[in-house]
């Protein structure tokens, strides 16, 4: 089969290099944004590529929404198999991949666009095909692991945590995606969709790390906890809950063990009642190996279909859980309120519509679940 690489940064040089230790598998141009010298192998052509009869498979690894999503668009209607690690196109569009790979022949895989190098979301597909699954949780993003790691074993505050993870390649000079949590919203909503088989919902706005000081985590140490940033989701009675937040876990918690920039998840299911998942959630090679291992799927016929059957809602009710929160205000008004100690409060359990709560109370005040 013959492909062809949109996007020549980090992950895409690392689909270049696995190419070529694939047998029947032929890279045969690279779509760049800039022109480069030596023409025909990169191109700006991005819908020539993608459109090519003799092309088989695209490879999409674009940062950014386009013209990632439309040339992925493209080569769905052109009948192509579409492989892609862009967590940002993928959420929002999901569903009109699926459709259009369904209309037109080829297929939309997103493995990478999830947990990196860790085969997540094929765990996903894989185990729902017998039962509904119950839930997932998990930390999806290694710098703000990385981050709140460096806080509690080297006592760095946050902002010379995240230079030690920028100067450590961990980090990008931006790093509102990871630091806000945004990075982990697209991926839970994409991990919803094929975890519970249905259309996107919606998915409430994360809590992120930006607040945790080192009163947090004299607490946290205080009290044999470990914080972690993690992404909890629960589905029940044709329902699903979902919440990104800090967490308070306690030592021996299997993700409160997960160290330095690697992620961690567990599924969870009756029949097995949970599977852990751990390694590199993101990375040249780590990233670039996810997006091989779909390609080799194509080229045996043995790629997983991504069903979104159902039209599922929210239900923040569904994840009874303790909360911390930080905040010099009255909060006794909420669910079983009481002082933890200090500024701390200790609310619930309660759904995650007491975040809306407490922020109706004090914007500014640090939310965490609390185990």
């Amino acid at each position: 089969m013959k492909a062809v690489l949109l996007g020549y940064g980090t992950v895409g040089k690392g689909v270049e290099k696995l190419v070529s230790t694939v047998d029947g598998l032929d890279l045969k141009a690279v779509f760049v944004l800039p022109e480069f010298e030596n023409l025909p192998y990169f191109s700006n052509d991005g819908e020539g590529l993608v459109t090519d009869p003799e092309v088989d498979i695209v490879f999409e690894c674009l940062s950014g929404t386009e013209p990632s999503n439309t040339l992925i668009r493209r080569a769905l209607e052109a009948g192509k198999h579409v492989i892609t690690s862009n967590k940002a196109t993928v959420a929002p569009n999901l569903e009109d991949y699926v459709k259009l790979a369904a209309e037109n022949g080829g297929s939309i895989q997103i493995e990478a666009s999830v947990a990196g190098g860790i085969p997540f979301l094929d765990a996903v597909l894989k185990l729902q095909k017998l039962e509904d699954l119950n839930g997932f949780e998990g930390i999806f993003n290694g710098t703000s692991n990385y981050i709140l790691d460096q806080m509690q074993k080297e006592g760095q505050d946050l902002d010379t945590a995240l230079k030690a993870a920028q100067a450590m390649g961990y980090a990008e000079a931006d790093p509102t995606n990871d630091v806000e949590g945004f990075d982990v919203w697209y991926k839970t909503v994409i991990t919803n969709m094929l975890a519970y088989k249905t259309e996107n919902g919606g998915l409430r706005q994360p809590l992120d790390i930006s607040r945790i000081t080192p009163e947090d985590i004299a607490l946290a140490k205080k009290e044999g906890k470990v914080i972690r940033h993690i992404s909890r989701s629960l589905q029940k009675d044709g329902k699903y809950a979902s919440v990104i937040a800090p967490a308070f876990l306690d030592k021996d918690e299997y993700l409160a063990n997960v160290p330095s920039n690697y992620n961690a998840q567990l599924i969870y299911a009756d029949s097995f009642d949970k599977i852990g998942l751990f390694g590199q959630g993101a990375g040249q090679m780590a990233t670039a190996q996810a997006m091989l291992a779909n390609a080799i799927d194509t080229l045996e016929n043995s790629e997983r279909p991504i069903l979104l059957e159902k039209a599922m809602q929210p239900d923040d009710s569904l994840i009874q859980e303790t909360w911390l929160v930080r905040s010099g205000k009255d909060l006794s008004s909420l669910p079983a309120a009481r002082v933890k100690e200090g500024s701390y409060w200790l609310i619930g359990p309660a759904g995650a519509d007491v975040i809306d709560q407490v922020q109706a109370l004090d914007p500014e005040a640090m939310i965490a679940l609390w185990r």
